[in-house]
């Protein structure tokens, strides 16, 4: 079989295109040299003249014809720069926006927990105030139960006071009934058992004891008739219960305030209607006070 690639007709057109391509290479080095010597008004500089004339009228006449198209394009791609330009600025502002609502939320709690941290003071000769934060509670429509964020680790223990703040001051919620190293179960003064010995200092240091009636409300009974109770009184912790029995609370905490006062003639004791200082409601923080001294202790050790 033949080979085509060695035939003498390849062969002649192989010769032929490379005799073409050297002849026009040392035609362009000719035409250059005498370019290049020739003056302004030579031929060459004539010539190229000319095609200039012819040519810059197709390159204005080309550059009309693609101007509505570069327009579209430029427009285009300004409108897609500016698309993704909004959709930046809205992703900034969104999270400026985010920014500034947890801002507003950090200071509010900051205002919250400082308020909370200066809880306790009256009682400091005894007591350690704990801040701890509400982590969970109790499945109870009534808020009787909570968990807080501190345990034994940081001197909270069984029977450890729990106060909180109520806007306007301090006030008694409940007790720990059950600690952990890092955590603990605080009881609020709503469940049915809670039994608080109470004074009514302006009362004459009328004594009796507080148990819950109702969500939200509770009752003080054992106050003589011949004591003058009003509403609006503040009611306290006595420290004591029936019979001069220590209490697990220390005397002085607030716990309510009279809302109402009743009672029959022939009733030797009054019905004292209370309502709490503080809603366990509303609670985010609480102070467990952690006791120092040895009565403290012992007031922890109560039954």
């Amino acid at each position: 079989m033949s080979n085509h690639g060695n035939s003498p007709l390849a062969q002649r057109r192989t010769l032929a295109r490379r005799l073409i391509i050297g002849g026009l290479v040392l035609l362009c080095v000719v035409v250059l040299s005498f370019y290049g010597r020739e003056s302004g008004s030579g031929p060459l500089h004539g010539l190229q003249g000319g095609a200039g004339t012819v040519v810059t009228p197709l390159q204005d006449g080309v550059s009309r014809a693609i101007e509505p198209v570069r327009n579209a394009w430029d427009w285009a791609t300004s409108l897609a720069n500016a698309r993704d330009r909004a959709a930046q600025l809205a992703k900034e502002n969104q999270q400026l926006r985010s920014e500034l609502i947890q801002g507003q939320f950090n200071v509010e709690e900051n205002q919250r927990l400082n308020a909370v941290r200066g809880l306790g003071h009256q009682w400091s000769t005894d007591y350690i105030p704990v801040p701890a934060d509400i982590i969970a509670w109790s499945a109870s429509p009534y808020y009787e139960e909570a968990r807080i964020d501190k345990g034994t680790n940081s001197g909270v223990v069984v029977n450890a006071p729990v106060v909180a703040n109520s806007g306007s001051g301090p006030g008694l919620v409940g007790t720990v009934t059950q600690a952990g190293p890092i955590s603990a179960t605080i009881a609020f003064l709503s469940q049915p058992q809670t039994s608080v010995g109470v004074t009514i200092t302006q009362s004459n240091s009328a004594f009796g004891i507080l148990q819950p009636t109702a969500p939200g409300a509770f009752q003080i009974a054992g106050i003589p008739a011949s004591k003058p109770v009003a509403a609006g009184d503040i009611v306290f912790t006595a420290g004591f219960k029936r019979l001069g029995q220590l209490s697990i609370y220390p005397r002085g905490i607030p716990v309510g305030v009279v809302e109402g006062v009743g009672h029959r003639e022939a009733d030797v004791q009054q019905t004292v209607q209370v309502v709490p200082i503080v809603s366990a409601t509303s609670l985010a923080y609480v102070v467990a006070l952690a006791p120092k001294s040895a009565l403290a202790k012992q007031r922890a050790t109560t039954p």
